[in-house]
């Protein structure tokens, strides 16, 4: 039997296949947006992305492909990547062009690198018995390549008015981001996958609700727990220096709106239409049934322009500061170490050294104890005595500071000579029979805490110096602990 001759197919560019609503055409394409597939209401699978090409660059077209079978839906390994459609059914919605496939209607694709110079042959297809190349189909593959190395994709497929840096996140309104998955956890009762992403920026530090206490009267342990314990410090030495981890909490979408698999740690992604709360002082992102999640090519722009951004960051001293801390930076606490760098308080905790000295810029969230009566104890050698039958040099300062900047929380110790040169004209002492110093003490504590007659509390930022040391020397990674020094508060 002769063998069958092969199909010609005839391509329609994107300008012209818009125009064709009801009919089915064969196209190729750019990828500019592709987003997971996940389920419908239906039995089928849904993709789907936006396409361009030189004809019809912005806004693109938007190609929805079901399929039962996961397999048989494109797989699209970057933006900027071309695809090849067959048998695409063309229609209207909201009075925007679309196009549909469905392997059950006859509808077919080719996926192919995007890289100039790259080879010809489909890293991902829907053919059983193999996928056809022409040299007519090299031709268009080549001059889709050409033009895409110089056209940024993101750019061609038009900017969302929703874009937004995590800088410029609120509670208001939802938005969509561009950023890089840094760690993926698994964690609460249902072992909900928690995504943590950062685009490089600083999240706008949240005021505190006054009504928002822990139940076990340490503000500090719960403001700490809140954004200590979810990522490892073992992880977080892995993590950027600079710019806020934000967590997107998955608990509004259904677990089949992920889709059947998740971006990994690494992966640049845009992700659409999802909310922000605040909890413990902390923005959360909210991800509910219709946000989505697209993947970013390490080559987009928007890509570029975070790492760019960053770049910048780490290699300035004024661009180190946290973005939201005044300009110039401000102060009510005093340090005779002006000329050291900053660092930021994820570099202090995951510093490969156990014993360092720092200069940070942060804000006080919390102290323990929280009143200011009990922020002296005896000294070891009068703790088995009534407090009152001690003298006022049998005292001695213990007090635990809450630190929180753009990138972590930390819990640092004020004690000894260190707070009697920190709490400038308060010696140690026993606080209760201390009226006039007490007074004094919570005036400075108050302005530390950024607490207010009428509203919510918003410490202010101010700089410290910070040492690390440990207590056992058997173990010193594992008992590591962080105490203020060199640090004054004359007001």
């Amino acid at each position: 039997m002769p063998n069958r001759e092969r199909r010609k197919y005839s391509y329609t560019p994107l300008a012209e296949a818009v125009m064709r609503v009801g009919q089915k055409v064969n196209f190729y394409g750019v990828v500019a947006e592709y987003e997971q597939p996940k389920p419908t209401r239906g039995r089928d699978l849904l993709c789907t992305m936006t396409v361009i090409d030189m004809s019809y660059n912005s806004p693109g077209l938007r190609v929805l492909f079901f399929a039962p079978e996961v397999d048989m839906m494109p797989r699209v390994r970057d933006l900027g990547d071309v695809i090849r459609f067959h048998r695409i059914q063309m229609k209207s919605h909201l009075g925007a062009p679309q196009a549909t496939g469905n392997p059950n209607m006859g509808s077919s694709f080719a996926v192919l690198r995007g890289c100039e110079g790259g080879d010809y042959v489909p890293y991902h297809d829907s053919s059983r018995s193999g996928c056809t190349v022409e040299a007519s189909d090299r031709n268009i593959v080549g001059l889709l390549r050409t033009w895409a190395s110089s056209h940024p994709i993101d750019t061609l497929a038009g900017t969302s008015k929703y874009m937004k840096q995590i800088k410029d996140v609120n509670v208001d309104s939802y938005f969509d981001v561009c950023c890089k998955i840094l760690f993926v956890s698994e964690q609460g009762a249902e072992n909900n996958a928690v995504m943590y992403v950062w685009d490089g920026t600083d999240a706008s530090p949240a005021c505190l609700d006054p009504s928002d206490q822990s139940e076990s009267g340490d503000p500090g342990q719960e403001l700490w727990s809140a954004k200590q314990l979810a990522v490892p410090v073992d992880v977080m030495r892995g993590f950027p220096a600079l710019g806020t981890v934000l967590p997107l909490d998955p608990s509004g979408m259904a677990d089949d709106d992920f889709g059947p698999q998740l971006p990994v740690a690494g992966d640049w992604v845009k992700l659409r239409n999802i909310g922000c709360r605040v909890r413990k002082g902390l923005y959360e992102g909210v991800l509910h049934h219709g946000s989505k999640i697209g993947i970013l090519s390490p080559s987009a722009q928007a890509v570029q322009n975070c790492e760019r951004a960053y770049e910048e960051r780490l290699a300035s001293d004024a661009l180190r500061l946290p973005q939201w801390c005044p300009q110039p930076p401000q102060s009510i606490l005093v340090t005779g170490y002006d000329h050291v760098k900053v660092s930021a308080l994820r570099e202090v905790l995951t510093y490969p050294e156990v014993t360092y000295k720092f200069r940070c810029m942060v804000r006080v969230m919390a102290t323990w104890p929280s009143d200011v009566l009990d922020f002296c104890v005896p000294k070891d050698d009068g703790a088995a005595q009534p407090r009152d039958h001690l003298e006022q040099g049998d005292f001695v300062f213990a007090v635990r500071l809450t630190l929180e900047d753009p990138t972590a929380r930390l819990h640092v110790f004020l004690y000894g000579e260190d707070a009697v040169e920190f709490f400038v004209g308060c010696p140690a002492a026993n606080l209760r029979h201390q009226g006039h110093t007490v007074g004094v003490l919570k005036r400075k504590v108050d302005r530390l805490l950024g607490v207010t007659e009428h509203g919510p509390r918003n410490p202010p930022w101010v700089t410290c110096c910070l040492k690390s040391y440990y207590l056992d020397k058997d173990h010193p990674r594992e008992t590591r602990r962080y105490r203020v020094f060199g640090t004054r508060f004359p007001g």
